[in-house]
């Protein structure tokens, strides 16, 4: 069965929230939505629901909606994207999130907004505590969070519901290419009306081939979906086209989210004496290909260390299938290529089970956990 881990879903309460724009919304969602509602979506199509992120709703009064999501302490909420009233380098983050979203395609929300100073400075700061943009923006103005995601290419930043298009024009997909071209922006699957197959698998065509595939994520946007498709409808073209592929469905959006409990690993092997040099040469200058499958893997932070003929590496891992991601790995082309170079310097330590290259160490001491 299809596992599933949400992007982006919202959900409300229109007793506790007000929501004024859902006033020019047609009224199939002018009411209250709840996370057994989205279970319930899911279960009808007979798939493995296993939460999501939920993704702020523009309420008019942030804190309210802070309050109202943080106290419900719903099970299917793993993660948090809270709302951004203004980026500056000052704004009010709230605890216990992983992101924040301004929205840029409101009519509140002047355009070029995400080239001003003060919101650059905002992404900055994101940036520095490891927190996430999600950017909602007008089809029109891609090129501008591309310029302004490139003056902060450190940042993690989410283009949502593939850039709410609605016409493959040369524009969108010049912009999309030059967001696609930065080392941290990812796309979310969504957004996009179903009626038209023929656009549907041109666009899928084009997110997939210009999106590396580890940075593509399945977002239902329920209940808003329902303004443009169905619930079922977007799901199920987005099934046909990648089908039930785990990276897009749930992996990439729990490694991306930091959803799963990081593991840290860490282990030795020796470095043959006159290999010493071109092993340290080539960790100079890896192959870019290299690093960027490790990252693809769950793999957040990886470092390798030497004393005399001794390798020391310390890694963590954040994805939710070492294995899984330990064998997609393996098969990678450009990861045997490196191995086929580096291999040849190395050699087991002496008590290194057969099954062991680099030999696993134990853990005696951590301060965190005193």
């Amino acid at each position: 069965m299809l596992e599933i881990v949400d992007s982006h879903f919202h959900i409300w309460d229109l007793d506790v929230l007000r929501l004024p724009w859902l006033n020019s919304c047609k009224g199939v969602i002018k009411r209250s939505f709840s996370a057994d509602d989205l279970v319930k979506e899911y279960a009808k199509v007979g798939v493995d629901f296993k939460g999501g992120v939920y993704v702020e709703v523009d309420c008019d009064d942030a804190i309210k909606e802070d309050e109202y999501i943080f106290t419900l302490n719903s099970p299917q909420i793993l993660a948090k994207v809270m709302r951004a009233r203004h980026l500056s380098g000052h704004m009010r983050l709230p605890t216990g999130i992983v992101g924040v979203r301004e929205p840029l395609h409101i009519e509140t929300s002047p355009r070029g907004r995400c080239l001003e100073r003060s919101f650059i400075e905002g992404m900055g700061v994101l940036a520095e505590r490891g927190l996430i943009f999600e950017s909602c923006n007008r089809v029109d103005e891609l090129m501008d969070i591309y310029q302004a995601a490139a003056q902060v290419p450190e940042l993690k930043l989410v283009i949502n519901h593939c850039g709410n298009v609605s016409e493959l024009t040369d524009d969108y997909k010049a912009a999309m290419t030059k967001l696609a071209s930065l080392p941290n922006v990812y796309c979310k699957v969504s957004g996009f009306a179903t009626e038209d197959k023929t656009f549907v698998k041109n666009l899928l065509d084009f997110i997939s081939g210009t999106f590396d595939h580890g940075k593509l994520l399945y977002a239902s946007n329920f209940p808003v979906v329902e303004l443009y498709s169905s619930f079922a409808e977007h799901l199920n073209a987005v099934r046909e086209y990648f089908g039930d592929d785990q990276d897009i469905f749930s992996k990439n959006t729990k490694k991306l989210y930091k959803i799963n409990k990081p593991q840290v690993f860490a282990s030795v092997i020796k470095l043959r004496p006159e290999k010493a040099e071109y092993y340290k040469q080539l960790h100079a200058d890896p192959f870019s290909s290299v690093n960027k499958m490790i990252r693809e893997c769950g793999i957040t932070h990886y470092q390798i260390f030497n004393r005399d003929d001794l390798l020391f590496s310390v890694m963590v891992y954040e994805g939710d299938d070492f294995d899984y991601d330990m064998a997609k790995m393996a098969q990678d082309p450009e990861t045997q290529r490196w191995w086929r170079e580096t291999d040849p310097c190395q050699t087991r330590i002496e008590g290194a089970h057969k099954d062991e290259w680099w030999a696993s160490m134990d853990m005696v001491y951590d301060l965190n956990k005193k």
